[in-house]
């Protein structure tokens, strides 16, 4: 033991038995019965607290008049609990629901309230002890470093550390009565205040830290995606305790970011407390968590809302957090920023252009695309285990593989240089994408559109919508495909219902097209000389892909909850996906089916129930006329995984081939129905009688 400080281990000691001390009384009090249950574990907790509380202030001010002081002031503070304890049990205990029933707040949910408030305060308080006792921190006066010191201990390893043996001591003794698969959140949550970077002030652990953390975080987030998959309709306690675990981590997200920036942890240290809150009130509502009524988060548009803002908050401050960490501060201080300065319309301008920059370098990143790409990958992953026919698997894994190669790897590692002139890759969504629209880049564009054009064609949008877009991705997942029922339900997506093409959608897509071609024509005058038009130095063409693609389509993203999925094509708002739909429908693709009597006996017309762009008459069409050929389909092929009976196929240019080759002779031409269907698009046909006594 030569050499070793007897002070830290003795700290440490310390903080563990606390720990573990607090842990057996949140215990404790999630079984809290009696109001003599809650004033005896108010006073620990109490007791704990002014201890610390105390302890930080006599190291500012060390004297005998200031222990003095404390000694009084902590006397009185324990008999506001101790008076009452002792007062029932001469007088005899109470029921702790019987108290207060004519409040609009329950006694128990001031005893759970009170406890929170007084936990926190003596966490924040030993680990500033600590902190102060250890020399981490100074005991300097003035409101500033009084402050500074606060934020210095409760982000470091004194508060972060005891919090995350906290919360990893409770789990082990309430694994038992969690709700069902929350505990492996309650896990997650525990890793990663345990990798908080903020912890130990050293590159290493900072490195570590944010990888692990990083990874924990992705994982958990699938995780919560899956686990309301599979549970349609849960707890309300349930559902607030993940909303909470989300807004949590987005806060402590964009606290890492700014931190990691310009390193200031006090947004890091108030997500801290925001996720203890979180947790407590899990640890000590057990029951209530588990007793609450059962409610479909499907009927619940503004919490799906909330979810999916928390999820890209956090992930886009990740990403922010990993660009740092990659290139350096000076892949955000280096932004081209316009000045803020001039009129009040001037200074508008650049605040709105300022915040599209940096908006846009986030979604925009190698890093902040990974993780989405994992995440919704993930879901898309288990959407193919789930899927039933061979073709619907194969495109999943190709869209899949397409993000990858498209998004990720052609984009950064082999054309960065080049972008603008690669056809799909710098032009993948039709004008002025990675540049501007110059002479050199011509030939590219016509390229983008000829080939593109020729797969829709021949094979229908999805070429585009449902496999190399990055939508194939993000809409496609398990969880977000449960959100289709918002397209019938959301207000906004009701409008856009149907094989119709709304007055809206003409609107949109008439505005897009303008703009694009616009701005296009802009970017070629400038390119040519002819004009110098440019918006705080950028292309105006690259500018307005800028919003379209790095900023409004994540906003229509987040808005699945009122507009539905697959908001960018069912709204119009995506030009490239408007163009490929207009040939799509000019060409082979349409959906078709074996029998329209199947069709016409069908009692729960799943078909419509389940289509991402909303064509709710699907079942009235194949009925009329065997088929479905719209311009809105995008072939994401749900409607043909959805059919009880196996009745409904994709046609397209293969089909066509066949039947030119004599294969398809036997097809009945009222229904469509191919005499023998490829075994790619289904498992195999099924006699109509028998599949409809299935």
């Amino acid at each position: 033991m030569m050499g070793v400080s007897v002070e830290p281990i003795l700290l440490w000691a310390v903080a563990a038995s606390m720990a573990a001390f607090t842990s057996w009384l949140l215990k404790k009090g999630s079984s809290m019965k009696t109001l003599n249950d809650a004033v005896v574990m108010l006073l620990l907790l109490s007791m704990m607290a002014s201890m610390f509380v105390s302890t930080v202030v006599y190291l500012y001010f060390p004297g005998f008049m200031t222990l003095i002081l404390l000694v009084i002031a902590n006397m009185v503070s324990m008999s506001i609990f101790l008076l009452p304890a002792l007062i029932l049990l001469v007088a005899g205990d109470r029921p702790l629901e019987s108290v207060l029933k004519a409040s609009p707040v329950s006694a128990r949910t001031l005893v759970v309230a009170s406890a929170v408030v007084f936990v926190l305060l003596s966490e924040i308080f030993m680990g500033w002890t600590f902190a102060l006792v250890a020399g981490t921190v100074k005991a300097a006066g003035g409101l500033t470093a009084v402050y500074s010191a606060l934020v210095s201990s409760s982000s470091s390893y004194w508060f972060v550390f005891t919090m995350a043996a906290e919360m990893g001591i409770t789990l082990f003794l309430m694994r038992k009565r969690f709700p069902k698969g929350l505990g492996w959140v309650v896990a997650a949550q525990s890793a990663v205040m345990l990798f908080s970077p903020t912890a130990i002030a050293t590159t290493g652990w900072a490195d570590f830290s944010l990888i692990a953390g990083s990874v924990v975080m992705i994982v958990l987030f699938i995780y919560l995606f899956e686990f309301l998959y599979k549970n349609r309709t849960a707890g309300s306690g349930t559902l607030s305790y993940v909303l909470g675990v989300m807004f949590a981590y987005a806060l402590m997200m964009a606290g890492v970011f700014v931190w990691f920036l310009d390193g200031d942890a006090s947004l890091f240290v108030l997500s801290v407390l925001v996720e203890m809150v979180v947790y407590f009130y899990l640890v000590l509502e057990e029951k209530k968590v588990n007793a609450t009524e059962l409610r479909g988060w499907q009927s619940s548009p503004l919490w799906v809302f909330a979810v999916l803002v928390c999820l890209f908050v956090a992930e886009f401050f990740m990403g922010g957090v990993i660009d740092i960490y990659a290139y350096g501060t000076s892949y955000f201080t280096t932004l081209p920023f316009a000045s803020v300065s001039g009129s009040a319309l001037g200074v508008i301008e650049a605040a709105l252009y300022n915040f599209l920059t940096f908006f846009a370098s986030v979604t925009a990143s190698f890093w902040y695309l990974t993780m989405m790409g994992v995440e919704m990958g993930a879901l898309v992953v288990f959407k193919m285990k789930e899927a039933r026919e061979t073709e619907t698997k194969v495109r999943l894994g190709m869209v899949i593989a397409a993000y990858a190669l498209y998004s990720l790897f052609l984009p950064v590692f082999v054309f960065s240089a080049d972008l603008p002139n690669v056809p799909w890759i710098g032009w993948s969504m039709g004008l002025g994408t990675a540049g501007a629209l110059a002479p050199a880049v011509i030939l590219a564009l016509l390229a983008s559109y000829f080939i593109s054009g020729a797969l829709s064609f021949f094979f229908g949008s999805r070429n585009v919508c449902s496999l190399f877009c990055t939508a194939a991705l993000m809409y496609q997942g398990t969880t977000i495909d449960a959100m289709s029922s918002f397209n019938r339900t959301s207000s906004v997506g009701r409008r856009f219902l149907t094989s119709r093409i709304s007055g809206i959608y003409k609107s949109v897509v008439s505005l897009v097209w303008v703009s694009l071609i616009a701005t296009a024509a802009l970017s070629y005058l400038t390119s040519v000389g002819i004009l110098n038009i440019s918006v705080f130095g950028t292309d105006p063409s690259f500018l307005l892909y800028t919003f379209y693609f790095d900023f409004l389509w994540y906003i229509l993203w987040i808005m699945i909850p009122f507009v539905g999925t697959y908001g960018c094509a069912t709204t119009g708002m995506c030009g490239w996906g408007s163009f490929n739909q207009l040939v799509s429908r000019l060409g082979f693709f349409k959906l078709k089916v074996k029998d329209s009597d199947t069709c016409l006996s069908c009692q729960t017309k799943d078909c419509a129930k389940v289509c991402p762009v909303g064509i709710t008459d699907q079942p009235g069409t194949f009925i009329s006329s065997g088929q479905l050929k719209s311009f809105k389909c995008i072939g994401v092929g749900d409607c043909v995984s959805a059919c009880p009976y196996e009745n409904i196929y994709f046609y397209d240019v293969r089909r066509w081939f066949r039947e030119r080759m004599g294969k398809g002779a036997n097809s009945q031409a009222g229904t469509g129905s191919p005499a023998a269907p490829l075994s790619l698009v289904l498992k195999g046909p099924k006699d109509a009688a028998a599949s409809q006594g299935a």
